[in-house]
């Protein structure tokens, strides 16, 4: 059963963590998030990251590239949570997959959305399968696989298609593991026709009493990665070995570059200007805080109209991590559009932040508002497949009150 809605989806508030834009939400609000995707009638790829998670895409820019792709990344490891204090942008609460597959199940129990189990072994899918059915009565299961563990080159996709397309979920949860799950919901998004595919690593093997969980107690101390360590010591103390040699050189120069950042901790208003296929977003002394909403508004106003969007950012002397969480949520927006986004004229200071969280390869640098629309312009007459710039002049929307400023100019020839 398919469900569409025309409601306009609403972006969750992302934190900028290890080159990562992680969800700023609670439990009840990242499952509204997962129900409003499944209402758009998209494809939504949604991930649950650990600090491990986090690594390996600081390792791997395709990785981390397809991570800042998905519709939203849950922050499912303590370390994650750490972080985001130390960092001055404190996520409300660690998202575990672990506990975001039960409450789904009462979603799909309560709303009749269709749950496919893709991973895991085949025993401890049945059993988390009959783990769900009892806790969720009435949750719809339309299908489970398990496929032979074998690297992605030698797996039979097509079989796993089929068998996923036959019963057409709402729901998919794919239990590969990082980073194999992720690479193998990106390589076949476009071919799945799945509102919303998830990456769970090994919570089915938890459900299913494959791996016993942690005590509450322990949960609540934020130290479940020291109980799994001894379920599992050889696999899992080299693997928490290089997280904790990746945390320590990542963070300490995240911090300090956020610290170098000169400015107050304030926040100010935004000034919007628009050309018919340029919105140019001038950001406050500060981005943080509510402009970041703006920001995110702005993205999704550029989408729809088919624009460039380029943030200015020379009067910008701070950014914080949720600053670079809402940039990298306009870049997905963007992106989704195949629309490009500019960040110019970032101070020496903001640019180390964007350097050191990882970030910088990530968008397109202008030293200027008016040199990214020069190069947009030189790039599209050059290539006729692209939408030709129209010769208007820069006209302004002043959302409140600033003394920021872009210059009108014409069509680059």
């Amino acid at each position: 059963m398919k469900h569409f809605s025309t409601v306009k989806e609403q972006s969750p508030p992302t934190v900028a963590l290890f080159g990562l834009p992680i969800a700023n939400v609670t439990m009840a609000q990242a499952v509204a998030h997962v129900e409003e995707k499944i209402l758009s009638g998209q494809t939504h790829q949604i991930a649950t990251a650990n600090l491990d998670f986090a690594r390996n895409s600081l390792n791997d820019h395709f990785l981390q590239r397809i991570l800042c792709d998905c519709s939203m990344i849950l922050p499912d490891g303590a370390s994650l949570v750490w972080a985001s204090y130390l960092l001055g942008s404190p996520l409300q609460q660690r998202v575990t997959g672990v506990d975001l597959i039960p409450e789904l199940a009462r979603l799909s129990a309560k709303k009749g959305y269709g749950i496919f189990l893709l991973g895991s072994s085949e025993q401890n899918s049945r059993r988390a399968a009959q783990v769900l059915e009892q806790c969720s009565p009435g949750v719809r299961i339309v299908g489970r696989f398990s496929p032979e563990q074998l690297p992605l080159h030698r797996m039979d996709h097509e079989e796993i298609l089929r068998r996923i397309e036959e019963v057409c979920p709402d729901v998919l949860f794919v239990a590969f593991g990082n980073p194999k799950q992720e690479i193998w919901i990106h390589r076949h998004r476009s071919r799945l026709k799945v509102p919303v595919v998830i990456g769970i690593g090994g919570a089915l093997d938890m459900i299913g009493g494959g791996l016993k969980r942690a005590p509450v107690w322990v949960q609540r101390l934020q130290m479940e990665w020291l109980f799994r360590m001894t379920q599992e010591p050889l696999r899992l103390l080299p693997r928490y070995g290089r997280d904790a040699v990746a945390l320590l050189h990542h963070l300490p120069l995240g911090w300090m570059a956020k610290q170098l950042q000169p400015g107050e901790r304030r926040h100010g208003p935004i000034q919007v200007y628009v050309q018919e296929t340029f919105r140019t977003v001038a950001t406050p002394a500060n981005l943080s805080g509510a402009c970041c909403t703006w920001i995110i508004r702005e993205a999704h106003a550029a989408a729809s109209a088919g624009q460039t969007l380029i943030i200015d950012m020379s009067a910008t002397s701070r950014v914080e991590a949720d600053g670079l969480g809402c940039l990298l949520e306009a870049r997905r927006i963007l992106l989704g559009d195949e629309l490009w986004i500019w960040l110019a004229a970032m101070s020496n200071p903001v640019r180390r932040v964007l350097q050191f969280a990882s970030l910088a390869d990530l968008f397109r640098l202008a030293i200027s508002a008016e040199e990214a629309m020069q190069f947009t312009a030189i790039t599209r007459s050059r290539n006729p497949q692209t939408i030709k710039l129209p010769s208007v002049q820069v006209s302004v929307e002043v959302r409140k009150n600033s003394a920021i400023t872009v210059p009108s100019i014409a069509r680059a020839s």
